[in-house]
């Protein structure tokens, strides 16, 4: 394994660690992570918090404390982001918390011997450590970048007219832009943007790659929701089956969600809040115990229960009788078959359309 490192960022709220979850997968048995979250009191060697030091220990404790395959492991550090070096300033205080974990990694990631602490503790001259050679470790370093585009568009000095002048307007405005341009200007990230995002120059010339993630589709976020074995659509049937109540989400109902997650700039993690704002009501009706026309048969989401972006939703539908459910998708058909007839009416009356067979019921 050669001793390289790279560097990698993404969008807000957007899940980075994915990727390193699926190399552990294909990439041979020494794989080895650490994570270091730079708001767990990372600081500066000698200051209040964690030691750099701690993160090579953590790669030993997954290693089980073999140093030779601790040597040739993998360490991700997280959330790099919030290390930066703060505004210039005339105060002669030290920035512990961001230049100085910065420059107390150099050695580390350039290729040193480490004093490692045995049990994990503060450094002491004269407590029990074990070295580790840091020349064959691969590190990689991930974080969100907030407002880094805007940086990157300033340097390129994107024209503010034409096609591109909403998106610069909307950047010096401090607004939100969208995330695919977003996701096209962190395509051509260089190292002067990060340097001018507050890294400082020694630690990004140590990052011979960097990568940027793209930010999720419309069409990945309802697979989010539907497709993955432990997805939220699924989670909430669940949840639902233990009262003997049906969930059903139709297909304009996921896409809705998906847009409203993507207009908010939350990325997959902000589809929990919005299904919660919306079951909130139905799942503290469900549990009254009812019976007959008064009982709870299924709770439906469709595009008139999420509204607008901009709007909270009216939540869920709740359908109550036996065969309530049936008796709405059996309605809900028929006014779709109904919409289709009169469109076909108005053009070529031979050519049959076909109705679209993708609402799903979770």
């Amino acid at each position: 394994m050669v001793a390289r490192a790279f560097h990698r960022m993404g969008l807000v709220y957007q899940t980075r660690v994915l990727p390193e979850k699926k190399l552990r997968r294909v990439i041979w048995w020494s794989w080895r992570k650490a994570m270091f979250y730079s708001w767990v009191l990372p600081a500066q060697a000698g200051y209040v918090g964690e030691d750099v030091e701690s993160i090579l220990y953590k790669l030993l404790m997954v290693a089980e404390f073999n140093v030779g395959a601790a040597q040739q492991g993998i360490v991700y550090i997280d959330e790099v982001d919030k290390i930066t070096k703060k505004a210039e300033s005339l105060n002669i205080s030290r920035d512990v918390s961001g230049e100085g974990v910065q420059q107390a990694l150099l050695k580390m990631l350039e290729g040193t011997v480490v004093n490692v602490p045995e049990k994990g503790a503060r450094k002491h001259p004269r407590g029990d450590h074990i070295q580790i050679d840091t020349k064959d470790i691969l590190f990689i370093c991930g974080g969100a970048f907030v407002d880094l585009e805007k940086t990157i568009s300033e340097r390129r000095q994107d024209s503010s007219i034409g096609f591109g002048a909403p998106v610069r307007a909307n950047m010096r405005a401090g607004g939100l832009t969208n995330a695919a341009v977003t996701s096209s200007l962190l395509e051509s990230v260089e190292s002067s943007d990060l340097i001018a995002y507050g890294l400082i120059p020694e630690f990004i010339g140590r990052f011979p790659v960097l990568i940027s993630l793209s930010a999720l589709t419309e069409d990945q976020l309802v697979q989010v929701l539907t497709e993955p074995k432990n997805a939220l659509g699924k989670q909430y049937k669940k949840m639902f089956e233990m009262n003997n109540v049906k969930l059903h989400f139709t297909e304009g109902a996921l896409r809705q969600i998906a847009q409203k997650a993507m207009a908010k700039s939350t990325g997959a993690r902000g589809l929990r809040s919005i299904l919660e704002s919306l079951l909130t009501d139905a799942m503290f009706e469900i549990p009254d115990a009812k019976t007959g026309q008064d009982k709870i048969d299924a709770v439906v989401i469709d595009k008139e229960v999420i509204g607008s972006p901009d709007s909270k939703g009216c939540g869920a539908k709740i359908l109550r009788g036996e065969g309530a459910l049936e008796r709405y998708l059996a309605e809900h058909k028929q006014k779709e078959s109904l919409v289709v007839t009169e469109g076909s009416d108005e053009g070529e009356p031979d050519i049959e359309t076909e109705l679209p067979s993708r609402a799903m019921s979770m």
